[in-house]
């Protein structure tokens, strides 16, 4: 590993990108969580087939950063005393991921329609 790269993945603020989920986080998620959020990601994958396919590198960015803020916003879901624990947390990620990666293409089109 070169060793900028280094120095920027042993960073304390490399950890806290928004744009990944860290492992810890994942760990602590069960399997049932991890196997949905899996069959959420490809679905919304599958429906975006052509985005993927117009620019490859911005849709997976922008997938991360959709993907960490949707599990984000399910685990304060989760967190809430009234939640059900994994099923508030499944039943949040799958309703957050599609509506925040259609509203990143949304904009990426209407910025490129403007240039």
């Amino acid at each position: 590993m070169p060793a900028k790269a280094r120095a920027t993945a042993t960073k304390p603020q490399a950890l806290e990108r928004e744009d990944i989920l860290n492992a810890h986080a994942i760990s602590t998620l069960s399997a049932g969580a991890v196997s949905a959020m899996s069959a959420v990601g490809a679905a919304v994958i599958k429906k975006n087939k052509a985005a993927l396919g117009k620019n490859p590198d911005w849709f997976w960015h922008m997938f991360a950063k959709c993907e960490a803020k949707a599990a984000r916003l399910a685990e304060q879901a989760a967190g809430d005393p009234k939640a059900w624990g994994d099923a508030t947390f499944i039943e949040t990620y799958a309703n957050q991921l599609p509506k925040l990666l259609t509203a990143a293409l949304d904009a990426r089109e209407k910025a490129l329609k403007e240039k």
